[in-house]
């Protein structure tokens, strides 16, 4: 951003269109024969080159189909239930995100279970509103309410002749969105000039079409997924006239863990191996809905009422120096409106410690500084707070939005983790009574391998790549 600054008289912005340097011969990507890499390779220039991460778009076309049916009648009907996730969208069908520096021929980024990171950081900052404008046309992303499933991109083709599915020889929805990795949202530009990142390389694998495309109808008639047209589009800024230099570029970048609970009182830990961590997120899903078409496996699920929750280092409490708790167990249905209406909600915030935490995690910075999210308490639309540990889990009933988070740095250089053994101790409740009139509903996370939760862990670090004549350094 400095260099494009300080040679406003010599910048010129240019938008480079790429096609998948591995395309197929009809540039249809279809993962039903098996795991699909896509690969965009951009290249170096001798004079600066300044790339926008946080303006590229990755556009295509995504079509749901159905193998039952027969050859030439594979068309999804518009009155059964087949979804995606709503947070995600598009973005579902991502298995994991690798941006690698050419010059260096390494990888400065690589995001497993990247349908895991994106519905935390769409639903924790961006808002209502937001989704059905903005990310609507983006990543095909709609409120997670059904009364939405009118506008869902599984089956929906908009043409002359309305919003219908898409037929044989037809294609489904067009999409442009960005790409949520640290490097490209770390308020820098990249320099793919031969003197500092050589170029780039961004490779995308897709998920199979049983993770993506859920539903009692979707399992039951093999839905499946295909894109095409597939093109990532690159705003550039070329610097005339300015020597290459020394200098440096700071990022950010996620790394993900994986873990699972099966107690109500678990202990989550692990040695990371970064040494300047920013925040921390973490999100779960019920273990046995990964592989499922029945289910949403990008929901973020309740982890079980949450009663309490220590962040520590080494054992000792860090950051806050106590714990977090809440009064979800005591108010289980005294604060709904109506606690014999099964889908009546919360009219106050029994967690909002943990809430405010979650937030700021994910913004990078204080609580006052966010100005949308759809974490709610009391609306559906959004994805609600405080429900049971599967709610929403089939796709016609209103999601949740659960999840945790902790803000370790905003400004300095972030926690140390390289030596350092991170964990949480997290106490869930055994029943759940915020969203049923008929009694309570059990978790069952005590010792029943079929309703473990699957633990995603996603740490944002602080990253430095130090570049001149002589060399390339990189410090984590």
């Amino acid at each position: 951003m400095d260099m494009r600054q300080n040679n406003l008289s010599n910048i010129t912005k240019r938008y480079l269109q790429l096609h998948p340097i591995n395309a197929t011969s009809g540039g249809l990507y279809s993962p039903r024969n098996g795991l699909v890499l896509i690969k965009f390779d951009i290249s170096s220039s001798e004079a600066p080159l300044l790339l926008d991460g946080s303006s590229l778009r990755l556009s295509g076309n995504f079509t749901a189909r159905q193998v039952n049916g027969g050859p030439g009648n594979n068309q999804i009907a518009n009155n059964e239930l087949n979804y995606v996730d709503g947070f995600c969208g598009v973005n579902m069908a991502i298995e994991n995100v690798t941006i690698s520096s050419k010059r260096l021929n390494q990888n400065l980024e690589r995001i497993n279970q990247y349908y895991r990171l994106c519905p935390s950081v769409v639903s924790g900052t961006r808002g209502f509103k937001e989704m059905e404008t903005e990310l609507s046309a983006q990543g095909l992303q709609h409120n997670t309410n059904a009364l939405s499933r009118a506008g869902l991109c599984c089956y929906n083709q908009f043409s002359t002749v309305g919003a219908i599915p898409a037929g044989q020889g037809q294609r489904g929805q067009a999409f442009s969105m960005p790409l949520y990795a640290g490097i490209f949202n770390s308020g820098q530009d990249i320099d793919l000039s031969s003197a500092a990142m050589g170029g780039c390389t961004i490779e995308i694998l897709l998920r199979a079409s049983t993770n993506v495309i859920f539903g009692a109808n979707a399992a039951a008639n093999q839905a499946y997924y295909e894109l095409n047209n597939l093109m990532l589009t690159c705003p550039v800024y070329e610097v005339g006239g300015a020597p290459q230099q020394n200098g440096q570029f700071n990022f950010n970048s996620w790394s993900s863990m994986f873990q699972t609970i099966n107690s109500s009182n678990s202990v989550l830990s692990l040695t990371p191996g970064l040494s300047r961590v920013t925040s921390c997120l973490i999100n779960s899903v019920t273990a046995t809905d990964l592989g499922n078409q029945l289910f949403n496996s990008s929901r973020l699920g309740s982890l079980g009422e949450v009663q309490q929750l220590r962040w520590s280092a080494n054992g000792a409490l860090l950051p806050l120096q106590y714990r977090l708790q809440t009064v979800n167990q005591q108010n289980n249905d005294v604060a709904k409106v109506n606690a014999n209406n099964p889908v009546s909600f919360q009219v106050h915030n029994l967690n909002s410690d943990i809430v405010r935490n979650y937030l700021e995690g994910i913004k990078t910075d204080r609580y006052n500084k966010i100005s949308g999210t759809n974490l709610a308490y009391n609306n559906w639309s959004g994805g609600a707070i405080n429900r049971f540990l599967n709610a929403g889990r089939t796709g016609d009933r209103p999601q949740s939005s659960d999840g945790l988070a902790i803000l370790y740095d905003s400004y300095g250089s972030g926690q140390n983790f390289s030596q350092r053994v991170w964990s949480i101790q997290l106490e869930g409740s055994a029943t759940n009574q915020l969203n049923t009139g008929a009694g309570a509903v059990p978790n069952n996370i005590d010792g029943t391998a079929a309703t473990a939760q699957a633990v995603s862990v996603f740490f944002l670090s602080k990253n430095t790549i130090m570049f001149g004549g002589t060399g390339i350094d990189v410090q984590r």
